[in-house]
């Protein structure tokens, strides 16, 4: 692909929905979603600065994969701050393989999210993960999440630009 060119109208739909990519990504790849989780930390920090931490806060850092049963579809990164959970949301996310957007659904949470910024950005280190592309361009969007009124968490998700051109992963 082009670096020049535009997104594919899926690729638009990915960077631009408000809902969950996990069935979106299932839906267009015709398989299950799972995550696969690369790391999962308890830090204290008072950043991100769109989470709106008057003080350094217990922040759950995590970073993990979309993956389907042979590949893996998109790279995700999220801080959420640990006191605007639930008891049940913290456990889940610490504990299971769940993706976030149907523990939300699981949980009834009604949530709000706001597109921060979208682009496509070289991301060499993220290719270890996605073996059969053959360029470092990845689109790329973070967005925050809203509940009652105050930011959840932050999420940034990236997919090869060679992903979901088609209605089909590559």
């Amino acid at each position: 692909m082009n670096n020049d060119a535009q997104p594919s109208v899926f690729q638009s739909i990915l960077l631009d929905t408000d809902g969950t990519v996990t069935d979106l990504i299932g839906h267009i790849v015709g398989e299950q979603i799972h995550i696969t989780k690369l790391s999962q930390e308890i830090v204290t920090a008072d950043e991100p600065e769109p989470l709106e931490l008057p003080a350094p806060t217990q922040l759950l850092h995590r970073t993990i994969l979309l993956s389907g049963a042979a590949q893996h579809f998109l790279f995700a990164e999220s801080f959420f701050v640990i006191e605007r959970m639930s008891d049940y949301l913290r456990r889940e996310l610490l504990e299971s393989q769940v993706p976030i957007g149907l523990l939300w659904q699981q949980e009834k949470l009604e949530t709000f999210r706001e597109i921060l910024q979208q682009g496509r950005e070289n991301c060499a280190a993220l290719r270890e993960y996605f073996s059969d592309i053959n360029s470092d361009q990845f689109f790329t969007r973070s967005y925050r999440v809203f509940h009652h009124g105050a930011p959840l968490g932050v999420i940034t998700e990236k997919f090869p630009v060679e992903y979901f051109v088609t209605g089909q992963a590559v």
